[in-house]
C-alpha cells in the first residue's frame, strides 16, 4: 500500500528523496530528539571552561570547503627557531554535548554518520548541534578536544597529547582562497583576510609536504581522484559536471587530520583501552592473482603483485601506469582489489596508508566513530583507570564498530546512486 507521494518523477528532487527512502536513510529527528537537544546550551558557559587548556588568544584557523557549515576541525601550527613543528589539531568536543545513553546519541549511533548529496545533506546530529554550539564558527568560543603534536624538521612525530581545551577561531578559511594565498596570487583582500594566520599557513605548507613525501616513502598508495562535483540550478536539476580537483590546503589539511587519526591509535594502543580502529586488511588473493595477470597484460612490472604484497608494490604499479593509455584501468582495478575498509575494535592495522595503528577522530560531527572514541579518551582525561574503562566501554567500543561499518556502507550506497542520477540528468 501507499505510505507517501514523494511527487511526480519529473519533479526536481524526487529521484534523490526516492534514494533516501529505498535507503532506509532517516530524513528527520523525533519530537523527543529535539525536545532533548533543545535544552543543551548553544553558548560556551564560563563553568565549561574550567581545567581546559586556554587557546582562545592563538591564531587557530579552520579550512574547509565554501558550503561547509559542519566545522569539526582547525589548527593551529608554530614553527620553532630550531626548525621543529608544534601542531595543534582541534576538534569539535561532541562528546561533551552528545551525552552518552541520551537520546541524541542513539540517534547518531543508529544514523552512524552524516549522509551528503548535491542539494541536501542528510546530518547525524540534529543542526542546533552540528552547524551550531559544536561547529568552530570563526569568532565564536567553542569547546574542542585537540591533539598537540611536536615533529623534528623531517616530519617525524617526536611526541603528542591530547587534552580538552577551549579555541576561539581567528579566521574562517576557504579551501579555494587558501590556495590563492599559498601560490601567492591572492587579491588583496584575501591577503588582509588571511594575514592573522598568513604564518602558520606557510609552515603547514611545509610541513605538509614533508608529510606527503614521508608517506610516499612509505607506500601510501596515491590514486589519481576520480570524484566529481555536481552543479545544481536554483531548481535542483543537475546542470553542470566538473572533475574535484585537490589544491594544496586540501592537501594540507588531509595530512594533517592524518597525522592526527594515527597519533590518536598509537595512544589507545599503548594505553591498552577499548577503541574503535580504522582498519583496512590485505588484498584478497585471488584479485590480486586478476590484477596481476592485467598489469602484466598491459606491459607493466608485476612480479611482486600477489600475496603478501605490500601497499607499496600498488604504489609502483600505479606509477608505472600513471600518465600511460593503462592508467584509469590500472587505477580501477587496484581499487577493485583493495579490502574496504571498515572499523573494529582491534587494531588490525591500514594496508593503504600502510599504518599499524589508525583511527577516525578528527570529524565527530558526522561520524560517529569518532564521537566514540572522543567518549572513551574523555575518560582517559578525566583519571579513570583502564580497568574502569574496559568493563564501561569494551562491549560499547564492538557495537559503535559493527554499527558505524554498516552505516558507513548504507550512506555510500546511496551517494553513489546519487551521483549516477545526477549524471543521468
Amino acid at each position: 500500500y501507499v505510505t507517501q507521494i514523494l511527487g511526480r518523477p519529473s519533479d526536481p528532487g524526487v529521484d534523490i528523496m526516492s534514494i533516501v527512502k529505498g535507503f532506509g536513510l532517516p530524513d528527520s529527528f523525533s519530537d523527543e530528539v529535539m525536545a532533548q537537544v533543545a535544552k543543551i546550551p548553544l553558548v560556551v558557559e564560563p563553568s565549561e571552561i574550567g581545567g581546559r587548556v586556554d587557546l582562545r588568544n592563538q591564531d587557530t584557523v579552520t579550512i574547509d570547503g565554501e558550503d561547509a557549515k559542519d566545522l569539526d576541525d582547525a589548527i593551529t601550527l608554530n614553527k620553532t627557531a630550531e626548525g621543529e613543528y608544534e601542531l595543534g589539531v582541534h576538534i569539535a568536543d561532541v562528546s561533551h554535548y552528545v551525552k552518552e545513553g541520551s537520546l541524541v546519541d542513539e540517534e547518531a549511533k543508529q544514523r552512524g554518520t552524516s549522509v551528503y548529496f548535491a542539494d541536501r545533506v542528510i546530518p547525524m546530529l540534529p543542526e542546533a548541534l552540528s552547524n551550531g554550539c559544536c561547529s568552530l564558527n570563526a569568532g565564536e568560543e567553542k569547546l574542542a578536544f585537540s591533539c598537540f603534536m611536536t615533529l623534528d624538521r623531517k616530519g617525524n612525530l617526536r611526541g603528542y597529547r591530547f587534552q580538552k581545551s577551549v579555541i576561539c577561531s581567528k579566521v574562517r578559511g576557504v579551501y579555494d582562497e587558501v590556495n590563492q594565498v599559498l601560490e601567492g596570487c591572492a587579491a588583496e583582500r584575501l591577503k588582509e583576510k588571511y594575514q592573522p594566520v598568513l604564518a602558520s599557513l606557510q609552515a603547514g605548507q611545509e610541513l605538509a609536504q614533508l608529510l606527503e613525501a614521508k608517506g610516499r616513502r612509505r607506500g601510501t598508495m596515491d590514486f589519481e581522484s576520480s570524484e566529481a562535483r555536481f552543479f545544481l540550478d536554483r531548481n535542483g536539476t543537475c546542470v553542470d559536471i566538473l572533475p574535484r580537483s585537490q589544491g594544496l590546503s586540501e592537501k594540507m589539511i588531509e595530512q594533517f587530520m592524518i597525522l592526527a587519526n594515527h597519533a590518536a591509535a598509537l595512544y589507545a594502543k599503548c594505553l591498552e583501552i577499548p577503541f574503535v580502529y580504522r582498519v583496512h586488511e590485505d588484498p584478497d588473493p585471488e584479485r590480486l592473482n586478476t590484477l596481476q595477470q592485467l598489469a602484466a597484460g598491459l606491459g607493466l612490472r608485476a612480479r611482486r603483485i600477489q600475496e603478501g604484497v605490500r601497499s607499496a608494490d600498488l604504489s609502483d604499479l600505479l606509477r608505472q601506469a600513471e600518465g600511460t593509455p593503462a592508467q584509469n584501468i590500472i587505477n580501477h582495478q587496484v581499487l577493485r582489489t583493495l579490502a574496504k575498509a571498515r572499523y573494529d575494535n582491534k587494531p588490525l592495522g591500514h594496508f593503504g596508508l600502510n599504518l599499524d595503528d589508525y583511527c577516525h577522530f578528527t570529524s565527530p560531527i558526522r561520524r560517529y566513530p569518532d564521537t566514540a572514541i572522543h567518549r572513551i579518551l574523555t575518560g582517559v582525561a578525566e583519571g579513570i583507570t583502564v580497568d574502569r574503562l574496559q568493563k564501561k566501554y569494551q562491549d560499547f567500543s564492538r557495537e559503535a564498530a559493527v554499527l558505524s561499518s554498516a552505516c558507513e556502507l548504507r550512506a555510500q550506497r546511496a551517494e553513489r546512486q546519487a551521483e549516477k542520477c545526477y549524471m543521468a540528468e
